[in-house]
């Protein structure tokens, strides 16, 4: 295991086209291009992002290699093509609910019920979930279902312009930015105390305690912030994942809840509990590798601790 360090190599990939500017101009194309329309030319915009941002094509392409194994080179850069198409979707999907747009799209909610019972006991719940499929979405079609929207634990946008602009849309949620304040546990611990859900990611490790797990036959660091808050406040993690399904299809599965121990081997529970959840997400990421949004080396592993992480001394709330 190890702690903080001011290099956050899961942080997700920054390229020129990631500011306000480019980010207003596609707000412009949702807007104002009919959906159909959109959609029908998905693959030449992802096409055009694919062909300009190299770098991101060459960890995407790397990462798929350990999910898919070797292949032929034409077969790599079509699945990474594949992969930047279903993202550039899924975005356009996100800001097009934001700016208030009906989607033709049909959701399926497998395993609700889980997620309802998991809230009833009055705990709380952690719902975990990666970079995979519609994930962003989360919030809406909990929301819609009845479910309620998480309060969902978030890293800053690096750059402070971009973080004012995403600010404008993420308003309507309630969002604990987990690298803006050391104390931003206990307010996530008060949330799960009043019984209310919060969602973390479980694939985007930024900094503070992490374990290495084996993910795709290669050790991959993970965050143990999820489980070191549910420890605490002996609230469930609750896998949660959304993917697309065809061109209309939006599919969520919630998988059984994981209770973490609370044992002498404070260590060893985290571990534990963490890696039932990252089975799951392997599992997954196996079934939907081209709806995986990891944009840097997942497999990087961070530098020696440095300091104590607020998450880990969380465990004294």
């Amino acid at each position: 295991m190890a702690s903080a360090s001011s290099d956050l190599p899961g942080r997700a990939h920054r390229h020129r086209f990631e500011t306000p500017f480019w980010r207003q101009v596609m707000l412009g194309g949702i807007k104002y291009i009919p959906q159909p329309l959109q959609r029908a030319t998905m693959p030449m915009w992802a096409g055009i992002f694919y062909a300009l941002i190299p770098s991101a094509r060459r960890m995407i392409e790397a990462n798929l290699k350990r999910v898919h194994g070797d292949a032929p080179p034409a077969l790599v850069h079509w699945r990474s093509y594949q992969l930047f198409m279903n993202y550039a979707q899924a975005i356009t999907n996100l800001y097009s609910l934001y700016l208030g747009q009906e989607l033709p799209i049909d959701a399926q909610f497998h395993g609700r019920e889980k997620l309802l019972a998991a809230k009833a006991q009055g705990r709380g719940a952690i719902v975990v979930t990666g970079h995979l499929g519609y994930w962003a979405m989360g919030p809406f079609l909990l929301e819609k279902t009845g479910v309620g929207a998480p309060v969902m634990a978030m890293a800053e946008e690096p750059n402070a312009e971009l973080q004012r602009f995403e600010q404008r849309f993420r308003s309507r949620w309630r969002i604990v930015y987990t690298t803006g304040s050391p104390f931003a546990s206990l307010e996530l611990a008060s949330v799960l105390r009043r019984g209310e859900l919060v969602a973390m990611h479980l694939d985007r490790y930024t900094g503070g305690a992490f374990v290495k797990l084996p993910f795709f036959g290669q050790e991959a660091p993970f965050p143990l912030g999820p489980a070191t808050l549910a420890r605490a406040t002996r609230a469930p993690l609750v896998p949660v994942f959304m993917v697309r399904d065809g061109v209309h299809g939006f599919r969520a599965f919630t998988e059984d809840p994981i209770e973490v121990g609370h044992t002498r081997d404070r260590e060893r529970d985290l571990r534990e509990a963490t890696a039932r959840a990252v089975a799951v997400y392997e599992s997954y990421v196996r079934r939907y590798p081209l709806q995986w949004y990891n944009f840097h080396d997942f497999w990087a592993l961070p530098p020696p601790p440095v300091e104590a992480s607020p998450l880990r001394r969380a465990e004294g709330m």
